[in-house]
């Protein structure tokens, strides 16, 4: 988003309100330079605060609760950003997620207010417990999620089944932008080892996808492509139990962009979740082709089908990746479709994003 805003021509800076106690900061500072902004809240309150939401996160993760949306809240990271936008003199902030919201309050006017949700958390807690998971992250009630959006002067959604769950929430305006990353796609390749890549983190979510699709899927590709591999790259290596034959852990990789472009068949295996499934356009961007499920085309149904295979089933699954597999042409030409589609999508993504920024700030009731 900031490298968007930047093409925009637009000045942005980053608050990074740091939750470790320490870390490397210097690749930040290396990409921000003087407009990284960074607070470390390590006062004794502080402290305690932080201490007292991860206790209750923790509680509520295991306990399956939706949590109040100010749960969160720093009130010495809102000190700090009313100080920095009084003495920067910004036209505009851009919060990231509705438990941030109330930050607001320390942003005066005339400054535009934007708050980027990144996913839905409404009773989110619910769709992980149908699937036997722990929620990971945070859930709230409806009532709490339509608070933290009526603060801002315009809502960011990543996807449009969002956006319209929003606007059953709030008056205020909802713009679907998602993903904006840019097309980095480079020709498939037409030989090579038959690898399928699967990249992720160590999330639940993940791990269960990715399960099914050992225990089911790669045998049957496996049965006519004996010699295919699956590769996972990302923490999602470190909460496998093991590594059946077939199966590759390849942990955090530095060179991402060679990964993809070794891969014969990118895999997003994903059985539920919320939000974009940013794995799936990662691939689509890269000019992959792509084969996912229906959980993890969402956001992007126009394109399933079309730039992407969507399997309905184990079977159909393995058969889709078993086909471009022993298809070079076919794979070729879905990732030469997935290219001109993310190119359609990221430049729509662009336009939307500029719409909300450049829209001038509008009276708030």
């Amino acid at each position: 988003m900031a490298d968007a805003l930047r093409g925009l021509g637009h000045e942005v800076h980053f608050l990074h309100l740091q939750q470790p106690l320490s870390m490397d900061d210097q690749p930040l500072r290396e990409n921000w330079g003087d407009r990284l902004h960074v607070l470390r809240s390590l006062s004794p309150a502080g402290l305690v605060g932080r201490g007292r939401r991860k206790v209750i996160r923790l509680i509520a993760t295991t306990l399956h609760l939706d949590l109040p949306v100010d749960i969160y809240h720093d009130a010495a990271a809102a000190r700090h950003l009313g100080r920095l936008v009084a003495r920067q003199g910004f036209d505009a902030v851009i919060l990231s997620y509705i438990f941030y919201s109330k930050l607001f309050e320390a942003v005066p006017r005339p400054v535009r207010r934007i708050l980027d949700t990144h996913d839905v958390f409404s009773h989110r807690f619910r769709l992980y417990r149908e699937h036997g998971q722990a929620n990971e992250f945070f859930s709230t009630l409806r009532e709490e999620e339509a608070k933290a959006l009526d603060r801002a002067d315009a809502v960011l959604a990543i996807q449009e089944w969002d956006a319209s769950h929003f606007r059953s929430l709030t008056r205020r305006p909802v713009s679907a932008v998602g993903h904006l990353a840019p097309v980095a796609a480079e020709p498939a390749p037409r030989d090579g080892p038959p690898v399928l890549l699967f990249v992720g983190g160590p999330m639940n979510i993940n791990v269960h996808g990715v399960t099914w699709l050992i225990e089911r899927v790669l045998p049957g590709v496996r049965r006519r492509v004996p010699e295919a591999e699956l590769w996972l790259a990302g923490g999602i290596g470190d909460r496998m139990q093991a590594s059946p034959e077939g199966v590759r852990r390849l942990g955090f990789v530095d060179a991402l962009d060679e990964l993809y472009r070794q891969a014969r068949v990118i895999v997003n295996p994903q059985q539920f979740g919320t939000g974009l499934s940013i794995k799936s356009v990662d691939a689509l961007l890269h000019g992959r082709p792509l084969v996912t499920t229906a959980s993890g085309g969402r956001g992007l149904e126009d394109g399933a089908g079309e730039a992407f295979r969507q399997a309905s089933s184990a079977e159909e699954f393995a058969a889709d990746v078993t086909d471009l597999l022993l298809d070079p042409d076919a794979a070729a030409s879905l990732g030469d479709r997935a290219t001109a589609f993310a190119r359609a999508y990221h430049e729509c993504n662009v336009r939307a994003l500029a719409d909300v920024v450049e829209t001038s700030t509008r009276s708030v009731p």
